[in-house]
């Protein structure tokens, strides 16, 4: 039987995307690992037991390490970790037809700063690709327990696409046109998360928290803003929403890597705890920081957050540095006078009058 739907990676995120759309949507899955004695594992076991441990996988999912039976289904959602992208792209774009189209899941930017949904966009044009992002929590998700998303495309019918067929009676989904907005605000937020974890580690407290959040996500505003994303869109569960739900849940890597950093440990130690898997905020911090200072858009805690994870300074210094910064307006910058423009705008419109 053909799959309607094919999820691309394995791990805890992927396990879970295909989890729901069988299990609470119906739908015909199958799940793709590169690894075959992986697939014959999660074939036999029903179980990711290293990655979604308890979770039980649908029988009714078929999983494959045959990239050729993967690419039998139209629709592709792709689950791989950020740095496995491009290779994974590559390895099946002369594959891809035009039948396919590409729903990115990976909340992340490859090396040079560029976005996932640009690198499937080279292979089968950015109109076949949509984008998924929001406060997605994979284990709370796999739970059965409810959350929103939002799933972006230029082509607002391949948004809808993916609208019907991710959506589950636990797993709403919402759709938007602004991709740029969309990947970046959940790309960035685990910058944040990461100092929001430290701030956790060191005990700074709610205050400092929910300070830490706010400048954050005005960051992430910033730095999208600047490449042409919708400002709206940082207010919206891509953006505040995917904040509060990775900087405040337990279950967030990148939270919980900024703890562990903050008590002491090393990178390669917090690694090994978390069973290998990956916290993307390390990898899109060091493409943020290179991306920020080419064009010029301020980005103080993406800076200090690179100094913690590759200079070696202290996560108390670098909050001190943070606090000790030159006193500002708190609306201040491009973002703001554009906030200007529209206010003075609809200050003059017919209604207004």
């Amino acid at each position: 039987m053909t799959p309607e739907v094919a999820v691309l990676q394995a791990g805890s995120w992927g396990t879970t995307l295909a989890t729901i759309l069988a299990r609470d949507g119906g739908k015909r899955v199958l799940l793709w690992t590169r690894d075959p004695e992986k697939a014959a594992e999660l074939a036999a076991l029903r179980e990711n037991r290293r990655y979604l441990p308890g979770i039980k996988i649908p029988n009714s999912v078929e999983v494959t390490a045959d990239p050729e039976r993967a690419l039998a289904a139209d629709d592709l959602v792709c689950a791989v970790p950020t740095a496995g992208v491009r290779a994974l792209r590559d390895r099946l774009a002369p594959l891809l037809k035009d039948r396919h189209h590409v729903l990115s899941a990976t909340k992340g930017l490859d090396a040079d700063g560029t976005r996932m949904s640009e690198l499937w966009g080279e292979a089968i044009g950015p109109r076949r690709v949509a984008v998924l992002s929001g406060p997605n929590i994979s284990r709370e998700i796999a739970a059965g327990l409810p959350a929103p998303t939002v799933i972006a495309s230029a082509e607002p019918l391949v948004a809808r696409r993916f609208q019907a067929l991710m959506g589950t009676p636990m797993f709403r989904a919402y759709t938007n046109t602004d991709v740029v907005g969309v990947e970046l605000c959940g790309a960035l937020k685990n910058i944040i998360a990461l100092g929001a974890g430290a701030i956790d580690g060191i005990g700074y407290g709610d205050n400092a928290k929910a300070g830490f959040l706010t400048r954050g996500l005005a960051e992430i505003a910033r730095f999208a803003f600047s490449e042409g994303a919708d400002p709206l869109t940082a207010a919206g569960l891509a953006g505040v929403g995917d904040l509060i739900a990775t900087c405040a849940s337990t279950h967030s890597r990148n939270r919980t890597v900024g703890e562990l950093l903050a008590r002491g440990l090393a990178l390669p130690e917090i690694t090994e705890r978390l069973g290998g898997q990956v916290a993307e905020g390390v990898g899109t911090t060091v493409a943020a920081y290179a991306s920020a200072k080419r064009k010029g858009v301020e980005m103080p805690i993406t800076t200090q957050t690179h100094a913690v994870l590759f200079d070696a300074r202290p996560v108390r210094a670098a909050m001190r540095e943070l606090m000790d910064r030159e006193p500002a307006e708190e609306l201040s910058g491009p973002l703001a006078e554009f906030s200007r423009l529209l206010r003075g705008l609809s200050d003059t419109s017919p209604r207004a009058r």
